[in-house]
């Protein structure tokens, strides 16, 4: 295949989820004795040897390596919750780019990032996939078998779903691998399985979502799971290798393409033109990699996307519909959002009914109201909103003078309107899940929350630990077991290291990595942090004044709040410039044994600090082995850092006494 062109009769790819018609017959027939002797084994009366049923489903592995029998093993239990898990790697997500300026700009960058390390130019060996339209997982081997399976989540935490992904199509119970493996992927709903089993669902994303995490498994044999990224390079040096190495082990990927600048932007054009049309599943756009794996080391990541690899998105869908009302919903910062509901449309294979319209100032330029025909899009093919007022019918909406969850007069703060109202039910649900996100509390769901909110149980984070086992068992749907898992949970990593508690008070701008900057300059007590001044904070390399401002009025703001906190006994542990760790810094990478925000907290309680990715201010990253040839490991002896294990930061944090 020429790498500057596509042609127009014929176009190379790898991959893809599509069955040659002349094995389909085999593959039936296979498929249908592996179901029969399977059940006969599991009924105690086996018909044939573990021997011949292995070379039946050895043949069926190589004729259709995605076929949904293969996934299947024995039966599986009713579930009535799904444990929360931490993935292996944070699932974080591409930069976008939706025209090819973007695209030219993003390669020019990856350019000047690479001729520092005299790597580059890479428009010549770019790698090409699909972006696929579905719902992100993680998917974990031990010794060749499948036993981990992780949605999405925050990134850093989503929900073990293991049960129905055995059953999905695309996803191999056995590889060819013998140390432990992840892997990234998603899971979709092909057209054909939708018009065959979900005709009700109006897009195939939802039915996806939906069918599997039901606690009963239902569906779930009819979704496909499609795969394009791993821990491990497998051996490989490129993009494309790593996807070689993954069909290799029996994993189904999206299609996949290599080429230059050009043959990508006519590949864009084709799909947008026929290919994607012809398609038996959803993509939004094409994904656009640096081919050669050390180079995307070396271009590194910011907020956790990488440099190396963009989304080039498909325009977004428009069109015409009718405003029916106006809703403000009330968010957990307080700012107010305008949505407008819509009379329903269909967009990008879902139907919206809600489309935001962002702030009262958009309102008020836009001079919407009800009854008003409006153009709608999905920017990103996600996010619905409403882009102009098309035809007026009505007089502009007004936006109300109160808020509509608590009734408390709004503000004004430019563009936007404000709820301050402390007790708002909305942010006081906000504040909460704040807390609970940062420190880690993983059986904490959102759903909770709201019960503890509305039962008025909790209304801010020190009621959390003043809470009892009856006061969750006796909420509807929990239990007791359910709610002793929840309290420990609460208190496994306490008492909280000084950043940490700072940055779970939720307030505007100050994060965990503002607050480890506060901490770090100085900063290192609570005392010290209510005496700095917005002068103070803005002098800090990494604030600014802006930050600054919005710090110190939030802690002024929240003066009485820390104190019920530390009346509840959650009293936040200074960093000491006489640890064992006073002066290191370290990253973590891989799976360890504890959770991530315990192996924080034992860093930050002995003087370390933590860094969220492998810069040359690393001292130590810490990983599962340090033997590592892993993109990020590569990085971290580039730059001189040592590589530990979660064993020897332990030692490290015990000092030399231990």
């Amino acid at each position: 295949m020429a790498n500057d062109e596509t042609p127009q009769e014929t176009l190379s790819f790898v991959g893809g989820v599509d069955i040659d018609p002349t094995r389909a017959a085999r593959v039936a027939e296979l498929a249908e004795r592996m179901e029969r002797h399977r059940a006969a084994y599991y009924n105690g009366v086996p018909e044939i040897s573990d021997a011949a049923f292995d070379a039946i489903e050895d043949e069926l592995r190589a004729l259709a390596p995605t076929h949904p029998v293969l996934a299947r093993v024995g039966s599986s239990s009713l579930v009535t919750e799904w444990e929360k898990a931490r993935h292996t790697i944070p699932m974080g997500s591409l930069n976008k780019a939706t025209n090819e300026d973007e695209l030219r700009a993003w390669l020019t960058r990856c350019n000047e990032l690479g001729q520092k390390d005299g790597l580059g130019p890479f428009e010549q060996d770019l790698a090409i996939s699909e972006k696929l339209d579905g719902i992100s997982l993680e998917a974990v081997y031990e010794g060749g078998k499948l036993v981990d399976a992780i949605t999405r989540g925050d990134g850093d935490v989503g929900e073990r779903i293991v049960s129905n992904v055995r059953r999905m199509k695309g996803v191999p119970a056995r590889i060819p691998h013998a140390g432990e493996l992840s892997v990234r992927g998603e899971i979709i709903l092909r057209l054909s399985d939708k018009e065959r089993h979900f005709a009700d669902f109006a897009s195939p994303r939802n039915a996806a979502a939906g069918t599997a995490k039901r606690f009963d498994g239902q569906g779930a044999e009819h979704l496909t799971a499609l795969f394009y990224d791993a821990t491990d390079p497998l051996g490989a040096t490129t993009e494309l290798g790593k996807w070689d190495a993954l069909r290799r082990l029996g994993f189904a990927t999206p299609r996949t393409y290599a080429g230059n600048l050009d043959f990508v932007l006519a590949l864009y054009a084709r799909y947008q033109g026929e290919l994607r049309r012809g398609l038996d599943y959803d993509i939004d756009g094409l994904v656009v990699a640096v081919n050669e794996l050390h180079a995307q080391s070396l271009l590194g990541e910011v907020n956790r996307r990488p440099r190396g690899a963009i989304a080039l998105k498909f325009p977004s869908p428009a069109k015409v519909t009718t405003v029916l009302r106006i809703d403000w919903d009330t968010g957990p910062s307080g700012r107010v959002t305008p949505v407008a509901i819509v009379q329903p449309v269909e967009l990008a294979s879902a139907v919206v009914q809600r489309a935001s319209l962002h702030n009262a100032g958009l309102v008020r330029t836009l001079g919407i109201g009800v009854g008003d025909e409006v153009l709608v899009s999905r920017r990103n093919d996600v996010i619905p909103y409403v882009e102009e007022v098309v035809e007026k019918h009505g007089p502009a909406a007004e936006p109300p003078s109160a808020c509509t969850t608590c009734g408390e007069p709004l503000v004004s703060e430019g563009e936007y309107l404000l709820c301050r109202n402390t007790r708002c039910r909305a942010i006081v649900e906000g504040r909460i899940k704040a807390w609970i996100g940062v420190i880690g509390a993983l059986e904490w769901g959102e759903k909770l929350v709201s019960q503890l909110v509305e039962s008025q149980r909790a209304l801010e984070p020190a009621d959390l630990y003043r809470l009892s086992v009856d006061d969750i068992a006796t909420l509807e749907r929990r239990g007791e077991k359910s709610a002793t898992k929840c309290l420990a949970e609460l208190r496994r990593n306490l008492p909280l290291p000084l950043p940490t508690f700072l940055a779970a008070l939720g307030i505007e701008g100050f994060a965990r990595e503002s607050a480890r900057l506060v901490v770090s300059a100085g900063f290192d007590t609570l005392d010290k942090v209510f005496a700095a001044t917005e002068a103070d904070l803005a002098a800090i390399v990494g604030l600014g004044p802006i930050k600054a401002a919005l710090i110190v009025r939030g802690i002024a703001a929240r003066r009485d709040e820390i104190g019920r906190l530390l009346d509840v006994g959650i009293v936040p542990v200074p960093p000491t410039s006489q640890g064992p760790l006073a002066g290191k810094t370290f990253c973590f990478t891989g799976t360890q044994s504890r959770p991530r925000a315990e192996l924080v907290a034992l860093v930050e309680k002995a003087g370390g600090r933590v860094l969220s990715a492998v810069t040359k201010d690393l001292h130590y990253l810490v990983i599962d082995d340090p033997e590592s040839t892993s993109t990020k490991a590569q990085k971290a002896r580039k730059y001189g850092t040592k590589l530990i294990s979660e064993e020897d930061l332990v030692g490290l944090a015990e000092g030399p006494s231990a």
